[in-house]
C-alpha cells in the first residue's frame, strides 16, 4: 500500500491544516457519487480516507513516521539496525537478472564478503564502476591485523542501511539534477459557448515567430487552464492558457451545466403548458408543470456541455412569469373578486 503522504500528495512535514485541505480536495474529486462511471473511484476514495485517518491523528502519524506501523496501520517490526543483518538481500535478488559478471558465491566467500559484494553491486548500479572501486578499497583498508572489521568511512558499511540508501540517493539527485525549467507565461483567451461545446483549435506565439497550435477540447469549462508545451524549452518556458467563456445572448455556464431564462404568461404558469427553447445544440421542447412560479427551474439532463466521462451536463431553464403588456380588465376583476391571496 502506498505511503499516506503520497496518497494525499503532501510532504512528511505537512501541518494538519494542509492535510485537511488536501483530503477535502481529493475526496471531492474521487467521491463515488461524482464518478458513477469510474469503477476505480471507490477504491481510490477509500485509500484517500484511510490516509487521512492515519495522518490526522497525531499518535497514529507519529507511530507511522517512526516505523512502528505500516501504511495500513498494522504493527510491524522496527527496521533492522547495524551491519550484522543483510540489508541488501532484496537488492541482490533484484540484480539476479543483471548482465553476467564476476560475483562472489556462498561456496567460496564469507558472509562479510558477500555483503560487501552486494553493496558493491548497488553502488555500481547507481554510481558506476569508479565509485564501487573506491568503496571496495576503503573497505579493505578498514580491516585490522586479525582480519576483523573496524570502523570505516566507506559508505554503507557501518551505517544504518536505511540512512545509507537515503544518502546515496541524495548524492544521485545532486549529480543528475534536472535543468531548472524556465518560468511559464500566462495567457488568457475568450471563446464562445458554441466553441466550448464543440471544441476548436487556437494558436499561441512563443518569442517573435514560433507559432504553436493547440486544442481547446470540447467541454472546456470557464476558467480551465491548458498548458501549451514550449517548442524550444531551452529558450522559452511553457505557456499556460486560461480559457474564459464569452457572454452569451441566451445562456450562461456553470461548470459543465448551462443556465438560461424563459418568460411565460400567467395563465401558462397556473395551468401548465409547453414551449420551444433554443439550447446550445438546437431547439428542444420543454414542458411547464401546473402552478409554476418565477422560482421554478426546469432541468433538462444531457443538454449542457460535454464532460470528460462522455456524458453532458444539465440545462437549467429558469422560468420568469410575465404579466400581459397591456392591463387586462378581466384579470383585474378576477383578482378583486378573489378572497384568496395569490403569490407568484
Amino acid at each position: 500500500m502506498r505511503s499516506p503522504y503520497t496518497v494525499l500528495g503532501v510532504s512528511s512535514t505537512a501541518k494538519s491544516g494542509d492535510i485537511k485541505s488536501a483530503y477535502r480536495q481529493l475526496a471531492k474529486i474521487w467521491h463515488p457519487d461524482q464518478n458513477p462511471d469510474n469503477p476505480q473511484a471507490g477504491n481510490r476514495f477509500a485509500e484517500i480516507a484511510h490516509a487521512y485517518k492515519l495522518l490526522i491523528d497525531p499518535e497514529l502519524r507519529l507511530r507511522f513516521d517512526s516505523g512502528h506501523i505500516d501504511a495500513r496501520g498494522r504493527r510491524q517490526k522496527p527496521p533492522a539496525r547495524g551491519y550484522s543483518t543483510n540489508p541488501f538481500k532484496n537488492f541482490k535478488e533484484s540484480m539476479a537478472t543483471a548482465p553476467p559478471g564476476p560475483r562472489p558465491t556462498a561456496a567460496n566467500q564469507s558472509s562479510d564478503a558477500l555483503d560487501e559484494a552486494k553493496f558493491e553491486d548497488m553502488v555500481v548500479h547507481i554510481f558506476g564502476d569508479a565509485a564501487a572501486k573506491k568503496t571496495k578499497e576503503q573497505a579493505a583498508q578498514s580491516r585490522d591485523q586479525n582480519g576483523q572489521r573496524t570502523k570505516t568511512d566507506a559508505p554503507g558499511l557501518d551505517e544504518d542501511p536505511l540512512t545509507t540508501l537515503d544518502t546515496l540517493f541524495k548524492k544521485w539527485k545532486s549529480r543528475y539534477k534536472p535543468k531548472t525549467a524556465l518560468p511559464a507565461t500566462q495567457k488568457q483567451i475568450e471563446i464562445s459557448l458554441e466553441s466550448a461545446f464543440s471544441g476548436h483549435e487556437q494558436e499561441v506565439v512563443f518569442g517573435d515567430n514560433e507559432t504553436v497550435t493547440y486544442e481547446v477540447p470540447a467541454g472546456t469549462i470557464d476558467g480551465a487552464e491548458i498548458v501549451v508545451p514550449s517548442p524550444k524549452p531551452e529558450i522559452y518556458g511553457d505557456t499556460i492558457v486560461t480559457v474564459r467563456h464569452q457572454e452569451h445572448s441566451r445562456l450562461r455556464s456553470s461548470g459543465c451545466d448551462l443556465h438560461g431564462d424563459h418568460p411565460i404568461e400567467l395563465a401558462e404558469a397556473v395551468l401548465g403548458g409547453s414551449f420551444v427553447y433554443e439550447g446550445i445544440d438546437g431547439p428542444l421542447r420543454v414542458d411547464v408543470p401546473e402552478w409554476s412560479g418565477s422560482d421554478t427551474v426546469l432541468q433538462i439532463k444531457d443538454k449542457g456541455l460535454p464532460t470528460k466521462f462522455g456524458k453532458r451536463g444539465t440545462l437549467h431553464v429558469h422560468l420568469r412569469v410575465m404579466l400581459p403588456e397591456k392591463p387586462d380588465p378581466h384579470l383585474k376583476d378576477l383578482m378583486r373578486s378573489s378572497k384568496k391571496a395569490w403569490y407568484l
